[in-house]
């Protein structure tokens, strides 16, 4: 499976439920909205890593997963992504992983509440 057949595959899962996708250059720009419209800001997939953060993202709409822990939000759109994509390498649960770890070590705040309260 080439990179193309992952790229094709993420672009059609968009497509058919409707989700706007815009690329970025950082994977730590990417983020998911979801509402009225759905929209996706992801790097360009480029590497099977590429690949694995583009459908988390799409995870957080497909999930929809609206707990107020991010942690469990960022693990529900983790598990979206790997029962729905075409492939998953270790390379790919490697980094899935590791932005767990990170979410892990942050603070448990509920979504949406300001940093100074």
């Amino acid at each position: 499976m080439v990179i193309t057949d992952l790229k094709r595959h993420f672009l059609k899962l968009c497509a058919d439920e409707e989700v706007d996708v815009q690329w970025c250059d950082n994977p730590l720009k990417a983020l998911a909205l979801s509402g009225e419209l759905e929209f996706i800001r992801t790097p360009c997939i480029t590497s099977e890593i590429a690949y694995a953060v583009a459908m988390h993202e799409l995870g957080h709409i497909k999930s929809r997963n609206r707990s107020t822990e991010q942690i469990a939000r960022e693990r529900a759109a983790w598990d979206w992504a790997r029962r729905n994509a075409l492939k998953w390498t270790p390379r790919m649960e490697a980094y899935a992983a590791a932005s767990l770890r990170w979410y892990e070590d942050q603070p448990s705040e509920p979504a949406g509440k300001p940093d100074n309260q």
